[in-house]
């Protein structure tokens, strides 16, 4: 098998997978499927065979969608589809089962196995196929590396022959109100359903990927339809079946992980008509699809979920799967040490934190306040005790001369000296008779002259020199005299 290379002709990859049958007698297909698991690690497609199909020759080489030696037969049992970029070559994993038993299986990349190879180069002079060994194999292996790129051979499988009636029986006649059986595809996609995005990866954009979902019961032609995303267009290829899925993954997708707002995806028909479109929001979450439920039900709807499905029907999972001895915590969805079947008994004064899974203590009301004193009473703006203000100021003590009693706080105050014109008590005469005395006024005075007597100092000092030649001058004027 080869994950493909590219040359100067195409930018598709050359996918191919071969089988081999291994004795000599015709080989009936139906209960043989291979499965793919794309480099994230996740189930992304299967092939299948009808019923009737037989492998006549000894081997069968079938290809890509996007392989340019399949993609004009995109309706043949040669060809598979696991999207526009056909097998991942960085990383996958093929198993070949008959019926359910496990019978082969090859990975390569990270992808892990008993039979693990590196991953494949898309150039074309250093790409080289996993082949199975058939005599001198290294270390026992089972395949080896090496320049291997078989011509198709479309006459490798044949439809069964029909077994002989028994004679006595006679074939049935044909049930003219027996509709045809729809088999071939439409000429366009229109029905095709968008039913799962995956933009937030784990490790790299190359996980990211769009499914289309066919639910209609005819085969939908993806041939000449496109996906568009953003300013960016993808040519669509191949054949979905009835109830079948159609795997997008491209490296120039570059779903935006988790958008601000609203992305739109949108797929287009071959008369360049929307045929589908969804917007997947803000809120997209590392791991995490968006994907639709209820397709074909009346209550089908978008919801997150913890378990990408590329290729297959959609599974709803809630929360993420946590490692061993881990288990979730529902409140929060995240990932919890797992706690013992009995459930957590808090000491008296504190309680279960659900969300944490810790006791906390229980917050009780506030402590009753000590009463006040005699005489004081609680300010309600404070809780403080404060002290108490009677009534009436008859129980007062009468204030001192030149004081009253203020009505409103009951407190003494000076009295106001004035003409008594506007004021709700008389005016206090004064005697002037006698020489006033008072300190303040003094005081204001003794500095105001100090203060006068400082600067006249300093001007003299300052103008010394001019004062002293002044005075000379004078002085000399008085003594010719």
């Amino acid at each position: 098998m080869n994950a493909g290379f590219k040359d100067d002709d195409s930018n598709q990859h050359y996918d191919f997978i071969e089988l081999e049958r291994m004795y000599d007698s015709e080989l009936e297909l139906e209960s043989f499927r291979l499965v793919y698991t794309n480099s994230s690690g996740n189930h992304a497609g299967e092939i299948t065979f009808a019923e009737n199909l037989v492998l006549s020759s000894n081997r069968l080489i079938l290809g890509a969608s996007v392989n340019p030696q399949y993609s004009s037969i995109p309706s043949s049992p040669y060809v598979y589809n696991f999207g526009t970029a056909g097998l991942a070559s960085t990383a996958g994993k093929l198993e070949l089962y008959h019926g359910e038993n496990l019978i082969d299986e090859v990975c390569w990349g990270k992808i892990e196995c008993e039979q693990n190879y590196a991953k494949f180069s898309t150039k074309a002079e250093d790409n080289t196929s996993i082949v199975r060994c058939e005599e001198d194999c290294p270390d026992n292996s089972t395949y080896v590396t090496q320049k291997y790129y078989p011509e198709p051979n479309f006459d490798s499988i044949a439809e069964k022959a029909p077994e002989s009636a028994p004679p006595e029986l006679s074939s049935p006649e044909p049930d003219i109100n027996v509709e045809p059986e729809q088999s071939l595809p439409q000429d366009s996609c229109d029905g095709i359903v968008i039913s799962e995005i995956y933009s937030y990866y784990i490790n790299s954009p190359q996980e990211q990927f769009i499914e289309l979902y066919n639910p209609s019961q005819n085969n939908l032609s993806l041939t000449g339809c496109s996906l568009e995303y953003k300013t960016s267009s993808f040519a669509l290829d191949g054949v979905v079946s009835p109830g079948g899925y159609y795997l997008f993954q491209d490296a120039e997708l570059a779903l935006t992980k988790n958008p601000t707002a609203t992305n739109t995806i949108v797929i287009k028909d071959v008369q360049d008509a929307i045929v589908a479109s969804v917007n997947y929001p803000h809120g997209q979450r590392k791991g995490v699809s968006y994907a639709l439920f209820g397709i074909d039900t009346d209550d089908s709807g978008w919801l997150q979920t913890y378990s990408p499905t590329p290729g297959a029907p959609n599974k709803y999972q809630e929360f993420q799967s946590c490692p061993s001895g881990k288990i979730i915590n529902k409140a929060t969805g995240n990932c919890i040490k797992e706690q013992e079947n009995t459930p957590i008994t808090c000491p008296a004064g504190k309680y279960l934190n659900p969300l944490t899974r810790r006791c906390k203590t229980i917050e009780t009301a506030a402590v009753a306040l000590a009463p006040c004193k005699d005489g004081y009473e609680r300010n309600p703006e404070t809780n403080r005790c404060r002290k108490k203000t009677t009534a009436s100021a008859n129980n007062l003590a009468p204030c001192k001369d030149g004081y009253e009693r203020n009505p409103e706080t009951n407190r003494c105050r000076k009295i106001r000296e004035n003409d008594g014109e506007s004021v709700d008590y008389a005016p206090t005469p004064v005697d002037n008779s006698e020489t006033y005395q008072n300190p303040k006024v003094f005081t204001a005075l003794a500095t105001i002259v100090i203060i006068l007597a400082a600067s006249i100092i300093y001007v003299i000092y300052q103008y010394r020199r001019e004062l002293c030649r002044v005075a000379r001058r004078v002085l000399s004027k008085f003594r010719r005299v």
